[in-house]
């Protein structure tokens, strides 16, 4: 029995382990968000675009260099211990204001190495409004039902001029998660687990410094996890934050330098070779090993705001909540968060923006696709949409993306798989981020029928020359002017064969796929015999040659 206590209490200290790490949701609401709106893809392209060409001197010169963001906090509750308290909510909004400023006393734990690129970033907070919901549900996971009233939340508030937080039982070990710039205002904000909110009240170790919000509102300023989400080959888009492998899980001592995930490598830009960053905010360390963001993070959190959230450049913070902002009819915007945008909104029926109406974009016509290259390139084409300021194209085999990319003209072409089945779609990128819904079609990459070219000749023949000219077109198909999705292969290597008409090998040349070839027919004796052209797939064609 006592065996049987000892291993139960181990699982329990075991279990207490795992679920003390660090789990943000905010790169699978994302995924998420893309799989049900493909347009938001667009739409961080477009912010990305923004964000490499920011200036950030200018622009926080204009705002007045210190920007103050309103605070809209949705408490939801289903029993007392979730309903936290007043004094809790103010512990969190304090932290949030330490560590935007690097006022936070543990910023001299930042270790040398990154004390250079350690920021201020210039960000506050102001608590405005703190609305209370009491709920059934249990937990509200990650799907934004906390968000919305009908499924037993809170509605956000004037979310253009606010930074809306619910608090609420997440569920499934989820800490919190945020939405990037650029989505749906109703659903705009931060997700908090009451469990991890501020310095006090339920707050629990090791997520008891209000770290999780911290996090959590970089995301919503768009910032990525240190990581970038992937391996060592993918990155964070901040050139100060050195490359890492994986998130980090330091807790305990947050003895510098930890990890080097990526080693040998440097701080982007240098020749140092500096371990990972577990000591930044978007990282998964616990609260007590997280100390700073970086100058790179702050320019793109300044420029996210001027991009995809100005009004809060001019949000009042006093104490008072917001007023309902109105609809303006042609910027593209959804300006009082009621999901609907520009000539969409009936409060916007009848004005000069909206008279004919606006923001149609058509998805392409027409398309067509052949393959080239015995199979080995998939060439698109589709019919010029109006207004159409560009397209975005999408190779998929499988179910998965193989190939993308945004076109300026009206084809493209990519390398594939010969006999593989590729489905293909397109869609028109219009202005003020508008954009259509996907043109489709399925296409399988094959060798298609020679109708503009003769495939293998020989010059002169018959001839008693020594030397004759081999040609052959195995690519029969005619080009297209076109913008490349995936960059061209180098030319492939052709084979090319001399034979008796018994089939024995004579002769034998490995040259480049140009179209043409020497070969040396001086030692042949007078006859019939065969030459023989073969690319890399096998695909071989012959024909007759006499030597007189």
């Amino acid at each position: 029995m006592q065996f049987r206590l000892l291993l139960f209490s181990l699982f329990i200290a075991l279990s207490s382990l795992v679920s003390a790490q660090r789990n943000c949701g905010s790169m699978e609401y994302l995924e998420a968000q893309i799989l049900q709106n493909p347009a938001r893809e667009y739409q961080l392209q477009q912010l990305e675009r923004f964000t490499q060409a920011y200036e950030p001197g200018l622009e926080k010169a204009l705002s007045g260099g210190i920007l103050t963001i309103p605070v809209i906090v949705h408490v939801v509750y289903g029993n007392s211990t979730e309903n936290i308290s007043d004094a809790q909510i103010a512990s969190q909004i304090a932290v949030l204001n330490e560590d935007f400023r690097r006022l936070n006393a543990d910023r001299s734990n930042t270790p040398a190495d990154f004390t250079g690129v350690a920021a201020d970033t210039e960000i506050e907070f102001c608590l405005t409004q703190t609305i209370r919901k009491s709920t059934t549900r249990a937990s509200f996971g990650t799907n934004d039902a906390v968000k919305s009233a009908s499924t037993g939340g809170s509605d956000a508030v004037t979310p253009r001029q606010a930074l809306n937080v619910w608090i609420c039982e997440i569920g499934g070990g989820i800490l919190g998660y945020a939405q990037f710039p650029g989505g749906s205002a109703a659903t705009d904000g931060v997700v908090l687990d009451y469990r991890y909110v501020g310095t006090t009240g339920t707050a629990t170790a090791p997520f008891n410094l209000g770290r999780t919000a911290t996090h959590e509102v970089g995301h919503w300023l768009n910032l990525r996890h240190i990581w970038g989400d992937g391996g060592c080959s993918v990155d964070d888009f901040v050139n100060d934050t050195p490359l890492a492998g994986a998130p980090n899980y330091t807790g305990g001592a947050c003895t510098y330098p930890g990890p080097n995930s990526c080693a040998p490598r440097g701080k982007k830009g240098s020749g140092d070779d500096l371990p990972d960053m577990f000591q930044n905010y978007m990282d998964y360390s616990d609260d007590g090993c997280m100390n700073l963001f970086t100058i790179g993070q702050k320019d793109r959190m300044w420029a996210a705001i001027n991009a995809a959230r100005p009004e809060l450049l001019s949000s009042a913070c006093d104490g008072t909540p917001p007023t309902t902002p109105q609809e303006i009819c042609d910027n593209g915007i959804d300006d009082d968060g009621d999901g609907l945008t520009d000539c969409e909104d009936p409060d916007c029926s009848g004005t000069t923006a909206c008279a004919p109406p606006a923001g149609d974009c058509v998805a392409p016509t027409g398309l067509t696709s052949r393959t080239g290259k015995g199979g080995r390139e998939l060439t698109m084409s589709w019919s010029a949409a109006p207004d159409a300021l560009s397209y975005y194209v999408e190779i998929l085999t499988g179910g998965s993306v193989y190939a993308s990319g945004t076109i300026s003209g009206t084809s493209a072409s990519v390398n594939v798989s010969k006999g593989a089945s590729y489905t293909w779609r397109v869609r028109s990128n219009c202005a003020n981020g508008a954009v259509s819904d996907f043109a489709e079609t399925t296409v399988t990459a094959r060798r298609v029928a020679n109708t503009t070219a003769q495939e293998l000749g020989v010059f002169p023949n018959p001839t008693d020359r020594g030397t004759v000219t081999v040609t052959w077109d195995l690519d029969p198909a005619a080009s297209l002017s076109t913008s490349p999705v995936v960059a061209a292969a180098a030319p492939q290597q052709i084979r090319v064969e001399l034979r008796d008409l018994t089939g024995r090998v004579l002769r034998q040349l490995n040259v480049a796929d140009v179209g043409q070839a020497p070969l040396d027919v001086s030692d042949l004796s007078a006859g019939v015999y065969l030459i023989q052209v073969s690319d890399q797939d096998g695909y071989t064609v012959s024909t007759k040659f006499v030597k007189l």
